[in-house]
């Protein structure tokens, strides 16, 4: 079986398989005895020996006026390999240029809601939105309260460093009776933040072309990822308006 498999991984069909196996196992012989042996039908097996010539893993004499076939030299698989190899080489080379060509041509003002549930969610959802703020951006987000959980405190602290790293300014708003906590915590890790007298109704995040409205569970948290243009600048003019 396991043969049968490399073999098939290598771009041999399942008669095809069948058939050089069957060469393999009895030699230089006709027609008749390789439909015997591997099992095909007559209309088939003329087709299917055309096509392992071609591969160079099979190969035929000509005795008075009948054909005999036979499997050539095992290293013709490795040339096969080797074939397919700098296929897939090729096809990779290009493929850089495909994705460059997409990145550039890509629709970015496209209109998107997700829904992310569970800590690997939310880090999911953070981590697409924020390959979409430019270096030297700005990062804003509304904060309903502080949270003592440590899964969140270090993803925030992770987050914060790669933010930094790439010169993108956090810009934060909080309730004012939030201000001890956040400057126990946010202000050390470079969070520039104000205080207002207003309460938000969930944490939300203007992250690149993502609005992200965080629902703290500790259960299970949910994240609701909008991607929207119209959405995201309206809700920075709004920071904005705050944030003076």
């Amino acid at each position: 079986m396991k043969i049968k498999n490399t073999l098939k991984e290598l771009g041999l069909t399942e008669g095809e398989v069948k058939v050089y196996l069957a060469l393999v196992r009895i030699g230089s012989t006709s027609v008749g005895a390789i439909i015997d042996e591997a099992q095909v039908s007559n209309s088939k097996v003329y087709v299917i020996l055309e096509k392992l010539i071609k591969k160079g893993i099979a190969s035929y004499i000509v005795k008075g006026k009948t054909k005999y076939f036979q499997a050539s030299s095992p290293n013709h698989l490795i040339e096969i390999l080797n074939k397919k190899q700098d296929n897939l080489n090729n096809i990779r080379d290009s493929l850089s240029e495909v994705i460059e060509y997409i990145e550039k041509n890509e629709n970015k003002s496209k209109e998107e809601s997700k829904i992310y549930k569970g800590y690997k969610g939310m880090k999911s959802a953070w981590l697409e939105a924020v390959k979409t703020i430019p270096n030297s951006g700005k990062y804003y987000f509304f904060s309903k309260g502080y949270s003592e959980d440590e899964y969140l405190k270090s993803f925030f602290r992770n987050l914060s460093s790669d933010l930094k790293e790439r010169k993108i300014k956090i810009l934060g708003l909080a309730n004012n009776k939030e201000k001890k906590d956040y400057e126990k915590f946010y202000k050390k890790l470079g969070y520039k933040m104000k205080y207002t007298k207003f309460n938000w109704p969930a944490d939300t995040s203007i992250v690149g072309d993502f609005l992200l409205i965080f629902v703290w569970d500790k259960d299970v948290p949910v994240v609701y990822s909008i991607q929207s243009k119209i959405l995201v600048e309206s809700y920075k003019m709004f920071f904005e308006s705050l944030y003076v």
